[in-house]
Parts: C-alpha cells; sequence; structure tokens
C-alpha cells in the first residue's frame, strides 16, 4: 500500500508539472526574425522557434519531474539507471510457427493487395500534381534539383513516379497512383516486420506469443488502407524509419556489419525521400550512437560512421546535382517553416485542432514516461531487457516524429504524427492484457496443444472473406488497363474543359508558367513549368521571386486563379514581387472556368 501511495504522489506531480506547462504555453513568444516570407508567421510577428521552444518544454518538464520524484521518492541508485541502460545478452527462443505466421500475414496482404479495386477518385490537383509535374520535367530535361525546386524529397516527388513511367512506358496518373498502393504495401509488411521483432524480443509461452502478434499486426495495420484520398495515421512516408527501427532493434545485443551498413545507406536514402523524415533518422541515430556508447560497443559506432561517410562520398562522386541538392536542402531547412506554417494551438483550449494536438502531446508524455519506468523497474530486468529498450526507441520514435506537426499543425499532419504513439500502445495495451490473462493461468491458453493454430485459422479466414478472388485472378489485365487511362479519366468537368482549350492556346508554347498552387496543370498540359518553382506554393522568399522574374523574361503565358488557391493566403499578397511583374508585364487574359491565361502580346 505504500508502494502505491508513492507512485500516486510521483503522478500527482507528473500532471501537476503538465498543468504548470499548459499555463507557461501562451508565455513564450519570440518574435519573427524574418519578413520576407509572407505567411502566418510574419502576419503574426510569431517565430516557428516558439512551437519547438514550447514542445520541448512540454515534454521535458514532466518526464523530468517523473525521473526525478521516482530517483528520489523510490531511492533508486545512480547506477541502477546506468545499468538499466546496458543491453543484457538474453536470447529467446524464436520458435518457426512465429515465422509461419509472419508469412500467413504476409500471404494475407499480398491477397489483400491483389484484390484492390483500382481508384479514378478526381485527381488532388495540389498534392498529386506536385509530384506528376516534378516527374515529367525531369524525364523531359533528365533533371532533378537542378530542374525543380523540392520541398519533400527527389524520390518521393520527383524519382519514383518518373522510374515508373519508365519501366513501362507511358506517363499515366494511374501508373503514379499504383506506385503509391506499392508503397502502401510496403509499409504494411514493415509493420508486420516490426511487431515480429518484437514479438520474437517477450517473455511469454508459443500460444500468448502467437496472439500478441496476431493482435498487434491487425490493429497496426488499421492505422494505414488503400484510400489515397485519406489521411492515414502512419504515412507510407515513414518506410525508412520503420526500416530503420526494424536493422536497430535486430542489432541491439549483437554486432551486425549488415546492419550497420544499412544504416549508412538510409542516412542517404532518407534525406532523398523526405527531408523532415532524414531529420527524424539522423536524431535517432544520435540517440543509438549514446546507447552503444554506454554499451561500450565502440566498433559499431566506427563502422556506422564509417558506412555513412562511404555511402555520402558515393552519392558525392557520381551524381553531378549533388551541390544543387545542398542548396535546395538548405533552403527547405531555412524557409519552409515560414512559407507554409500554422501556429500550433494551445493545449486544453478550445482552438481549432487543439484536442488532438493536446491528445498527440500526452500520449508522447506516457511513451516516454512508460518506456522509462519499464526499464527502470528491476523486476523486468534480465527476462524484458531487450522488450524495455525496443519500447524506449519507439517511444524516441513517437518524440521526434512529432516534429511533422510543429511546421505545419493542421487536421492531417496532426493525425499523422500520432501514428508511432499508436503503435506504441497499441503493443503496450495488448502485452498487458495478455501478462494479466497469463496471471490467471487459463487452461485454454496455457495447455491446449492444439491452441496455437487459433491464428493461422484466423488469418485463413481473413483470406477467404476478404479476398475477391475475381480481382485476384484479373489483376494484370486491370492493372494493364488502369494505367493506359486517359487523364481525363481522372479529372472533373471544369478541368477537362480547361485542359482541353487551353492545350489549344498553349500547343505552340515550350514551357509555361503557373501563378496558381494548381501544380497538376503543368502534367495535364504536357508543358514543363519555365523555373524551377514549378510548385507555387513553396516559392516563398523575395530571393526566391526574384530568380523566378529573372527565369520568366522568355515567358509568354502565365495561368492563374487555382482552384486551390484559397488554401492559404492569397498568392497577390503571399508573393507580391511576382504579382507586380505579373501587372506589370502581363495586360492581357483568357478566361476559361474560372482560371485565367495571362499573355504578353
Amino acid at each position: 500500500m505504500k508502494f502505491q501511495k508513492k507512485y500516486i504522489f510521483v503522478i500527482t506531480l507528473c500532471i501537476l508539472s503538465i498543468f504548470i506547462c499548459s499555463q507557461l504555453w501562451s508565455f513564450i513568444k519570440f518574435p519573427i526574425n524574418r519578413y520576407d516570407i509572407i505567411g502566418e508567421y510574419s502576419l503574426n510577428n510569431y517565430s516557428p522557434l516558439n512551437d519547438v521552444i514550447k514542445y520541448l518544454i512540454f515534454i521535458f518538464i514532466p518526464l523530468a519531474v517523473f525521473l526525478i520524484s521516482k530517483k528520489i521518492i523510490f531511492k533508486i541508485p545512480f547506477s541502477n539507471i546506468l545499468t538499466g541502460l546496458k543491453i543484457k545478452d538474453v536470447s529467446y527462443n524464436s520458435e518457426k510457427k512465429i515465422y509461419f505466421l509472419l508469412f500467413f500475414l504476409i500471404i494475407y496482404l499480398a491477397t489483400e493487395f491483389l484484390s484492390l479495386t483500382f481508384s479514378t477518385h478526381p485527381i488532388d490537383i495540389y498534392h498529386e500534381g506536385q509530384r506528376l509535374s516534378s516527374a515529367f520535367k525531369s524525364l523531359l530535361d533528365d533533371s532533378l534539383w537542378s530542374g525543380s525546386y523540392v520541398t519533400i524529397g527527389i524520390i518521393y516527388e520527383t524519382i519514383g513516379t518518373k522510374f515508373i513511367w519508365q519501366m513501362f512506358n507511358n506517363e499515366s496518373i494511374g501508373l503514379m497512383r499504383f506506385l503509391d498502393i506499392v508503397y502502401i504495401l510496403i509499409t504494411k509488411i514493415l509493420l508486420v516486420v516490426f511487431f515480429f521483432e518484437v514479438t520474437r524480443n517477450i517473455k511469454f509461452n508459443l500460444n500468448y506469443r502467437l496472439i500478441f502478434f496476431l493482435v498487434t499486426s491487425l490493429v497496426g495495420l488499421s492505422l494505414i488502407n488503400y484510400n489515397l484520398y485519406s489521411t492515414d495515421n502512419i504515412h507510407f512516408r515513414e518506410i525508412p524509419i520503420l526500416l530503420s527501427l526494424i536493422v536497430i532493434i535486430r542489432s541491439l545485443n549483437k554486432s551486425s556489419l549488415i546492419s550497420n551498413l544499412i544504416l549508412g545507406l538510409l542516412s542517404v536514402l532518407v534525406f532523398l525521400w523526405s527531408i523532415d523524415r532524414g531529420i527524424v533518422f539522423c536524431l535517432f541515430l544520435i540517440f543509438f550512437f549514446l546507447f552503444l556508447i554506454l554499451n561500450k560497443r565502440f566498433k559499431d559506432i566506427l563502422y556506422i560512421v564509417f558506412s555513412v561517410i562511404l555511402f555520402w562520398s558515393i552519392f558525392y562522386f557520381t551524381n553531378n546535382e549533388f551541390n544543387y541538392f545542398i542548396k535546395n536542402t538548405y533552403l527547405v531547412l531555412k524557409e519552409l517553416n515560414y512559407v507554409h506554417g500554422i501556429i500550433h494551438p494551445t493545449p486544453f483550449s478550445d482552438e481549432e485542432n487543439s484536442w488532438r494536438a493536446t491528445k498527440n502531446i500526452l500520449t508522447i508524455i506516457f511513451c516516454l514516461i512508460f518506456s522509462m519506468n519499464f526499464m527502470f523497474n528491476k523486476t523486468n530486468e534480465g527476462n524484458y531487457n531487450k522488450f524495455s529498450f525496443i519500447l524506449l526507441f519507439l517511444s524516441i520514435i513517437c518524440f521526434l516524429s512529432y516534429i511533422y506537426s510543429l511546421g505545419r499543425s493542421d487536421g492531417p499532419h496532426l493525425k499523422q504524427s500520432y501514428g508511432f504513439p499508436a503503435i506504441f500502445l497499441i503493443i503496450v495495451i495488448t502485452y498487458y492484457s495478455l501478462f494479466f490473462l497469463s496471471k490467471l493461468n487459463l487452461k485454454l491458453f496455457e495447455n491446449f496443444k492444439s491452441f496455437y493454430l487459433m491464428p493461422f485459422i484466423f488469418i485463413i479466414f481473413l483470406i477467404g472473406t476478404k479476398s475477391n478472388f475475381k480481382n485476384i485472378i484479373t489483376y494484370n489485365d486491370r492493372f494493364l488497363n488502369y494505367v493506359k487511362f486517359e487523364d481525363s479519366k481522372f479529372l472533373n468537368n471544369g478541368d477537362q474543359l480547361f485542359i482541353k482549350q487551353a492545350s489549344k492556346i498553349l500547343k505552340n508554347e515550350k514551357c509555361i508558367q503557373l501563378f496558381s498552387n494548381d501544380s497538376a496543370l503543368l502534367y495535364l498540359l504536357k508543358k514543363p513549368s519555365c523555373s524551377k518553382y514549378y510548385f507555387f506554393w513553396s516559392v516563398g522568399s523575395e530571393k526566391n521571386q526574384k530568380n523566378l522574374v529573372s527565369e520568366l523574361n522568355s515567358s509568354n503565358f502565365i495561368i492563374t486563379g487555382g482552384t486551390t488557391d484559397n488554401w492559404s493566403l492569397p498568392l497577390s499578397i503571399k508573393y507580391p514581387l511576382l504579382n507586380k511583374f505579373l501587372e506589370d508585364k502581363f495586360k492581357d487574359k483568357i478566361i476559361i472556368e474560372k482560371r485565367a491565361i495571362f499573355y504578353n502580346k
């Protein structure tokens, strides 16, 4: 009872610290340090650094209160904390039946993938257009960063779509969407493999481990689906982060040259895939280095550093656009938050998206506190040592991945940043549910020799009920038809009419420039951008506006009036220099379906 009172006291202190942090939130307000980028931050004289500082304070104060109060109240020696951070060479039997269940789950994912009905919903002219138009320009002139200002990552934004177009010798919206569902399939497989690695490192009997693997996998798979028009908790942009988690889990208690090489390769690929995921990966790798230092695995650090240098050197010497990549990445990190930033809502307030943001941050605090408590709990020592490190590293990813929401705190980004905390909760809830069941000594679970067949029977049942065998049989024909659909199949009537009429007007032009966020228009009109700023949303600073103007001396046509231009400030306010250039040089216009084509006589 005295032990419980101590814990209640520690929890009370943590809750009090969270309340104090929520009160401090509104008092932290540093002024913005640049006004050449007009957006929500500049209009409110609000520095993007504010949200980072507020988030760090909101996370670290409750975490510090928990660790300090627990150390003092429970009189935990500092040596115990250091011991808790060292891996024990404990290995568990990985029964073949767990591998068989992994195989069955992948079969289930394969049948689900082959059963899909290909979507022909109208194109997302903003997001999908970002990738279509960049890939189309690269296909024409073989440029990467030199030809396009890349704001997410060159693989995600350009190379992926371009590669699949080249593979099938066909440029179509269908092929780009097919690539997306392939990405989703890879994400689902990595999720299952991740839960498989967790299952291998928990100390349950076979029956409980099979149940744990099945439940965590199926619930975890619900965090992402094949509906390309929805926002998932786990986006396929998390592929390199999931892969790095799996690699690190497999190398926790033993050195692996292959794992070290993969981490070095990922240090390059993740930045090419998605810049924000690259930042998360680098910070996560630093935490892994600290773990290696505490466990005196200095050779692994040396091998990883060597691997990182090796693959970055290969990238530098084999790509003539390396300097463009560095410059592009630097500008994105320096400017993009100012361009599209949305001020983070105050926790526990009535501001828009406050509830979702509060839920995210509180869950991240829980993940960090729980993983720390689990690690330093002496009753878990040895038997659960590796599992505790899995929880710790996963909680660190939960903490780091919230940066996706600190730059743009709208509903979709807040939802995506909840993916890893949701995975953490799935693991913990499933683990403790089975742990308490094991204490009940249920003979059905413990002694029924054939009980291990139940997860397999359930997966076979899912395959039978959720698979569309007609779609599976006709998959190849359906795929070939889908990727050959005309662009008009994916357009609404208004866009179809605009493209039809604008194509006639612009047929002799080598390039066109958008003064619109409807980035897909370039691809749909089969014209490259006259400047590298094909994705008009991200132009941003006065310097970029001047660069764009300097690239438009030979441009004859500019398209304005996009359907997505009202997603933020009016473009005439957001980009005053470009607006003046448009007004001064382009006096005449043609109106088609609420869009305007300005031209210079």
